[in-house]
């Protein structure tokens, strides 16, 4: 999304916030303001960590935008080529960006700050976050915070002692072991997700 010219360009600082969940995540990004909606979209479910398998709409000042697929419902026309710079967003202002409409997923942004950077800039970049994007087909907010419940320490704890009782399996361990870290790590990885991020440039 960037080139090698050194000159300047507008940037938006974002805040992502995904609603319903806690401990909170979060995600702050630099994007360059030129990006279009269809790239915004993009750019959210690298740095969130979402996978990108099921429909979206951003709504801003009213209006609806987002993908379109056959037999899906159609938005308005233009995230391919209706850019950020078009809104000519303020400082503070918010925008919803929804991902997959089964389970809800409702993402704050707003808009933190207005800046300049060179064209050249590693951009988009996340530069802060919080919170391990919760697994992908979880149900929305209340199921993933109910699922949390029973995924807890406590629980963890409880399940290491039930395989002290009998003879184990070495292989069974492991996978249900593999599925434990997927909800007891809820840390965010800042350099992975710029990882992530850096693909939509090569």
């Amino acid at each position: 999304m960037d080139s090698d010219s050194s000159e300047s360009i507008s940037v938006l600082q974002l805040r992502i916030s995904l609603r319903g969940v806690s401990p909170p995540v979060w995600r702050r990004l630099l994007i360059p303001e030129q990006i279009t909606i269809a790239q915004l979209h993009q750019v959210m479910q690298l740095a969130m960590g979402w996978n990108d398998e099921h429909l979206h709409r951003f709504v801003i000042r009213g209006w609806r935008y987002g993908e379109h697929r056959d037999g899906a419902l159609q938005f308005f026309d233009g995230p391919d080529t209706l850019s950020l710079a078009a809104f000519g967003l303020h400082e503070h202002e918010r925008f919803a960006y929804l991902y997959d409409f089964t389970s809800w997923w409702l993402h704050d942004v707003r808009v933190e700050r207005r800046t300049c950077a060179q064209r050249s800039s590693q951009l988009p970049r996340c530069v802060a976050g919080a919170g391990r994007c919760p697994p992908e087909d979880t149900g929305g907010p209340e199921r993933y915070m109910n699922a949390l419940e029973v995924h807890g320490e406590h629980e963890f704890f409880e399940w290491i002692e039930t395989l002290r009782e009998g003879q184990i399996d070495v292989n069974d361990p492991r996978v249900e072991a593999d599925e434990w870290l997927i909800w007891l790590d809820r840390c965010f990885d800042r350099r992975a997700a710029n990882e992530r991020l850096q693909t939509l440039t090569r």
